[in-house]
């Protein structure tokens, strides 16, 4: 349960709690979320780890940068049990770069084409 692991409120947060709340998160995402068929979704993260949803976000992006093999789906958040779930996320993400890269480039051709007043 999420007592076990220890999960606080992460107001005012300093870096060791930080690491200590990511930490539990992996381990709470282990241990009862192993495997695309027992995702959970973001708002139960939110509910149980008294988090936002930007900070279960932010979190979930530190333990995937850590090489944890946090992933996700329609369904929500597990941990990766094998290369297939690992690569699915990956795909996911690099079609998010690719659509964010596409918005940053038509902006920029807007800064571009615009006179710039002074």
């Amino acid at each position: 349960t999420l007592k076990r692991v220890g999960v606080l409120h992460m107001a005012n947060a300093k870096p060791s709690f930080d690491r200590q709340i990511k930490d539990a998160l992996c381990e709470y995402l282990c241990q009862s979320h192993r495997g695309e068929g027992a995702a959970v979704c973001s708002k139960v993260l939110e509910q149980s780890f008294h988090l936002k949803g930007s900070e279960v976000r932010r979190l979930i992006n530190a333990l995937r940068c850590d090489g944890k093999p946090i992933c996700s789906n329609s369904a929500g958040y597990f941990y990766g049990v094998n290369a297939q779930e690992v690569q699915n996320t990956v795909t996911q993400l690099s079609s998010r770069v690719y659509k964010i890269t596409k918005a940053r480039d038509g902006l920029m051709r807007f800064i571009s084409s615009t006179p710039q007043v002074e």
